[in-house]
């Protein structure tokens, strides 16, 4: 983006582009796996920043589903973000890690939103399986 022939970083300064959210980077709070037939499912709520999606999710056991839930559960490629969504058992869209996983552990967790931003979360794997 320019203004009156600067770009708008330059225009408004760095700083004012992270206040104002234009190059906020996402983040996630509140990561926990909960068991469930087999694998996992993430918890989380996701703050997307300026990204418009969730488009990858990955554990040492490989490559997450992700899933839009309503009313029956199908594969998608990306979840699509237009604010704060929390992932749950519960929400429309899930994100399912298949393999083995031990109760108390905590897994390294990389989440993709668009096509560059990458997060690294730590989540512990709980006992209370999602129903």
């Amino acid at each position: 983006m320019k203004r009156r022939g600067r770009p708008l970083w330059l225009a408004c300064g760095l700083a004012g582009l992270l206040s104002a959210g234009v190059l906020a980077a996402p983040s996630a709070e509140t990561a926990t796996l909960r068991p469930t037939f087999g694998g996992v499912l993430l918890e989380a709520h996701l703050l997307p920043g300026s990204a418009q999606s969730l488009t990858g999710v990955w554990s040492d056991t490989g490559h997450a589903k992700l899933l839009r839930c309503t009313p029956s559960c199908q594969v998608v490629k990306e979840i699509p973000l237009t604010g704060p969504l929390t992932v749950s058992q519960s929400s429309p869209y899930r994100v399912v890690l298949g393999g083995t996983f031990k109760v108390g552990k905590r897994v390294k967790v990389l989440l993709r939103f668009g096509q560059s931003d990458l997060i690294a979360v730590e989540a512990l794997v709980t006992a209370t399986p999602s129903r």
